[in-house]
């Protein structure tokens, strides 16, 4: 414990992802979990879980680029070269992309190589970048199988825009979402969501933020800022009584999105601004106290 709160107390602040001055937040702002259940304890989720304190990213658990997601979102896609770790982060730094017709920009997707992440507490302590695209940590997973209806389920624990240009604030809101993908046998495709959200200050790209879900069982996920509880999501029941029920990979993704002006080659250029920051991400799992 010692040695993650001289990280906590001692992590400088960046401006991008460089190093301006010291960090003084409080233990709650740094990964503090809600109280279990009696009869419970939390345990670490290796799987999960990384402090990104080396010099390249863990491919015993990380894709730098996501198979799950290959390509992205126009005008953004994916690219292992958008990822590095380095001064204790996981750093997405966003940029041009020359060279082909459909995507102009890169953008990064990191991914977890476990798909087993259920219910337990997941967390991220993450700065945004200062432009117009996503910081996001999330949760999905792939159709069961090969038959129809295909049906799929995505946990949004924040998604994090550091330039607001059109649309939703994302920059000053921590923005969480729930989503049950279903496409039928002719094609046709509905989805169902339930979200909340609250007020963060800071912005989400001036300083870290450290945002968690407790996803508690099929029916509730509970939310939290800086270690304090927010507001509890409760999935949409549309196709089922407990919606929530099966396991999950992790995402770490920076792209672009169709209701969100993209950034301009200005914009993508300014190292002060084009990178999305992951202090850690930490994940624990309820077990029996002995």
């Amino acid at each position: 414990m010692q040695d993650n709160l001289s990280k906590r107390m001692l992590k400088p602040i960046l401006a991008g992802c460089l190093f301006t001055g010291i960090y003084l937040g409080s233990l709650t702002e740094s990964g503090a979990q809600p109280p279990p259940p009696e009869g419970f304890r939390w345990e670490v989720n290796k799987k999960f879980s990384d402090e990104f304190n080396g010099t390249t990213l863990d491919t015993t658990k990380w894709y730098a680029r996501s198979p799950y997601w290959v390509h992205g979102r126009p005008p953004a896609t994916f690219r292992a070269y958008s990822v590095s770790v380095k001064d204790g982060t996981m750093q997405i730094k966003n940029s041009v992309l020359k060279g082909d017709k459909k995507y102009n920009i890169a953008g990064g997707a990191v991914a977890s190589k476990a798909k087993d992440a259920y219910f337990g507490y997941y967390e991220v302590r993450m700065k945004a970048s200062g432009i117009s695209m996503s910081s996001t940590f999330w949760l999905k997973n792939k159709p069961v199988d090969s038959n129809c209806p295909y049906e799929q389920l995505e946990l949004d624990i924040v998604e994090a825009v550091g330039m607001q240009k059109t649309g939703h604030d994302l920059r000053n809101f921590m923005r969480s979402n729930t989503h049950t993908f279903r496409t039928d046998c002719n094609g046709e495709k509905l989805v169902k969501s339930s979200g909340g959200n609250c007020e963060i200050s800071p912005p989400a790209n001036e300083t870290f933020h450290t945002y968690g879900c407790w996803w508690e069982d099929e029916n509730t996920l509970k939310f939290y800022h800086n270690g304090a509880y927010k507001f509890t999501i409760h999935p949409n029941t549309y196709f089922r009584d407990k919606p929530f029920n099966r396991p999950m990979y992790m995402h770490m993704v920076t792209e672009t999105y169709n209701w969100e002006t993209p950034p301009t080659e200005e914009e993508l250029n300014n190292d002060a601004i084009n990178t999305t920051c992951y202090d850690w991400v930490r994940s624990y799992k309820l077990v029996p106290t002995k």
